[in-house]
């Protein structure tokens, strides 16, 4: 019996996540079946159950995706921009990729595993997995910003990642519902004017000291 080759598992095994991402983009991760995975895949139960055993498993794999993909995005953002602080340039880039597939079927998926991740503490737990690179890595790029004064001082570092992560989180909600409400690209202009001061053009800024 001919052996069969890594390449081959390896496409079986996509094939399987690629087939989940349309069924819960479609239908939300409560809402799909391991059965309705393997109908969209055009596989057997036993080809499916060879690589996951539950939706879970399904959902772990597309974690490590994501953090594959959050790899090299940090990565490709060394050469790009250099006129932007290497923490600015990551909030562009994850704004951007809200966009990368049609129909925005990766901003439908994120909210359902956000959903079920409220419901489901193993998809809580692999969900949290994907903020954390974000959480152990920016923080640092802020202090050394702070050092070089090029941001406020008296601001938490950790704070300021969490307003980033939270202009991520809102920009993915909204393309969810409407992928058509906003231009990504203008989208993320905004967020570096609000990030380098250019939101405000001398004006009364509408401060407590505004009359």
């Amino acid at each position: 019996m001919p052996k069969v080759s890594e390449e081959h598992l390896e496409a079986r095994r996509q094939q399987i996540i690629d087939a989940a991402v349309q069924c819960f983009a479609r239908s939300g991760i409560h809402g799909t079946s391991l059965d309705d995975i393997r109908l969209e895949a055009d596989l057997s139960r036993g080809a499916v159950y060879h690589y996951f055993k539950s939706k879970e498993d399904i959902i772990e794999a597309l974690r490590e995706q994501s953090l594959e993909e959050d790899e090299q995005l940090f990565e490709g953002l060394k050469e790009n921009r250099p006129d932007l602080p290497l923490w600015l340039r990551t909030l562009d880039k994850g704004m951007k990729r809200n966009l990368r597939t049609p129909g925005n079927i990766d901003t439908r998926v994120a909210m359902f595993l956000w959903a079920e991740a409220l419901l489901n503490e193993r998809v809580l737990n692999s969900q949290r997995a994907l903020f954390k690179p974000w959480r152990e890595t920016m923080p640092e790029m802020i202090r050394q910003s702070q050092q070089a004064g090029d941001v406020n001082p008296d601001l938490d570092p950790e704070a300021v990642i969490f307003v980033m992560a939270s202009i991520m989180i809102g920009a993915t909600a909204q393309l969810a519902w409407d992928p058509d409400t906003h231009d990504i690209e203008a989208a993320v202009e905004v967020a570096e004017a609000l990030f380098t001061g250019g939101f405000w053009t001398g004006g009364d800024s509408g401060g407590e000291d505004a009359e």
